[in-house]
């Protein structure tokens, strides 16, 4: 079953957008939103993300969003301080929800962390280098979403050419634990000492986070994969597939990456408008 609006309201838009060959290894995807004239209550206006490897660049467009801290409600969400227009979140090991208090048009990328620390050491910007504001002036300007995002990846594309090199390994791929899998394997094999003390220092530098989270985080993603092969299999039987010990270890897992057991999980990306990034990412468990 698929979420419903009042009838003769406007639906809400979710748009993937891929980036071009040149920057596959170094963006995964934008993911949009656009909830302007629709009739949503507060609960659809909420939006559920699961943990991520990746850095995320998020620019409002119009509207406001706020972060909710673990186990905050919406009424106690209407007194939090609202996201800066721009802003950057870094790499997270659990769910994040966020939540609009009226119509929202915004736009987030999600960048591979060693390509992003290419392109804000070329930037010399601190925290929040520059050129993202320029970069995303298709969206301020009011550019269809299309031209906006080409206008992004061409002015990403001019800064990589200024950034360090990108890394060898990793060409771009669907899945993120391609990526984890080429970063392990470069860490292993990169420069003196192939101990695996030195094979973690280098991943926790070029990543920001441990073996064990990135493995956790190549973990859930193969079992996306699973899931989608196997749409029809019994839940311990992906679970086997996929690489977990047992149902109950996968479930753990699930629950960690979003906060919900594979079930419940898969009833509200169904049934809940705020889980549209789930389905629009096509993540099933």
């Amino acid at each position: 079953m698929i979420p419903t609006v009042a009838e003769n309201s406007v639906i809400p838009i979710s748009k993937l957008f891929l980036p071009p060959a040149g920057l596959a290894n170094a963006v995964f995807a934008g993911i949009l939103r656009d909830t302007r004239g629709c009739t949503l209550n507060d609960a659809d206006r909420l939006n559920h993300f699961p943990a991520s490897p990746l850095v995320s660049v998020s620019f409002v467009i119009e509207g406001g969003l706020r972060i909710l801290p673990e186990g905050c409600d919406v009424a106690a969400a209407r007194q939090l301080p609202q996201m800066d227009r721009l802003s950057l979140t870094p790499p997270q090991d659990g769910p994040t929800t966020s939540w609009s208090i009226g119509p929202v048009y915004a736009i987030s990328v999600g960048l591979f962390p060693d390509a992003w620390d290419g392109l804000a050491e070329a930037a010399q910007g601190g925290p929040m280098p520059r050129f993202l504001e320029a970069a995303f002036e298709g969206y301020a300007q009011g550019m269809p979403a299309d031209a906006a995002w080409a206008q992004f990846c061409a002015a990403l594309m001019a800064e990589r050419a200024q950034s360090r090199p990108a890394a060898g390994g990793w060409s771009g791929g669907p899945w993120l634990s391609g990526w984890t899998r080429a970063l392990m394997h470069r860490a292993a094999l990169a420069g003196p000492g192939r101990s695996l003390r030195a094979m973690e220092r280098r991943i926790k530098r070029w990543s920001g986070q441990s073996r064990q989270t990135l493995a956790f985080h190549a973990a859930i993603d193969r079992l996306h994969q699973i899931s989608l092969a196997e749409k029809d299999a019994p839940l311990a039987a992906i679970a086997v597939d996929a690489g977990f010990a047992d149902q109950s270890h996968m479930g753990r897992a699930v629950r960690r990456a979003t906060g919900f057991s594979p079930a419940k999980l898969n009833r509200m990306i169904e049934t809940q408008e705020a889980f549209w990034c789930y389905r629009l990412l096509g993540e099933r468990f």
